[in-house]
């Protein structure tokens, strides 16, 4: 039975990763809402300062919370790089505005602790969730290759790896799968894609 998928916006194309779907028209109707890349998050919504390489669009910040607030507790919200990142301020996280070593062409490695795997890496800003109840979030996926962390109220010492994989559980709030990388980018078999659509099946039962 193919996933029923909305895209927030118009590019539908941050869907092709998975697999056995169909698009729907109207949010509610959704098994699956996809938030996807492009310009960053503004500050505002988190309570900072903006930093000098960020760049924000406040009417699109505007638009998808509207669109987030419709989201029911019994559908999933997936977040592509931006889109994983707006996730992380819709559910109460911060920022980091600006990182070193994932503006790169290509793939880097991420890893649970057990298993690693291949991804792509476009970003200069991060997910911080360190600010919010453990009990609220989990890290699934995560790597070490940035070298400086700058951004109005974070804190670099609580920064204990670079987030990549992260699922948002508040209590009343849909859950959240937020992907840092881009695996609509990547082949269809390739190991990554492979476990992020296991996953997107498993948290939509």
């Amino acid at each position: 039975m193919k996933i029923k998928v909305y895209v927030v916006g118009e590019q539908k194309n941050y869907a092709n990763f998975l697999k056995d779907f169909e698009m729907v028209n109207n949010i509610e109707d959704a098994q699956v809402v996809i938030f996807t890349g492009g310009e960053d998050v503004d500050p505002k919504l988190y309570g900072a300062k903006k930093h000098p390489t960020t760049y924000s669009n406040p009417e699109r910040d505007k638009y998808e919370l509207e669109m987030f607030k419709k989201v029911r507790t019994d559908q999933l919200c997936v977040g592509i790089c931006r889109g994983s990142q707006f996730l992380c301020v819709a559910n109460g996280g911060k920022l980091v505005q600006d990182i070193n070593g994932h503006a790169i062409w290509g793939t880097h490695e991420i890893t649970n602790g057990e298993i690693k795997y291949d991804i792509t890496s476009t970003h200069h800003q991060m997910q911080y969730p360190f600010n919010l109840d453990k009990k609220d979030y989990d890290v699934l996926y995560w790597t070490n290759i940035s070298y400086g962390y700058e951004g109005d109220g974070i804190d670099p010492h609580e920064i204990p790896y670079d987030v990549e994989i992260c699922l948002y559980h508040k209590k009343d709030m849909p859950k959240c799968l937020a992907i840092q990388g881009h695996p609509e980018y990547m082949r269809s078999n390739a190991p990554v894609v492979e476990m992020i659509n296991n996953l997107v099946a498993k948290l939509i039962g």
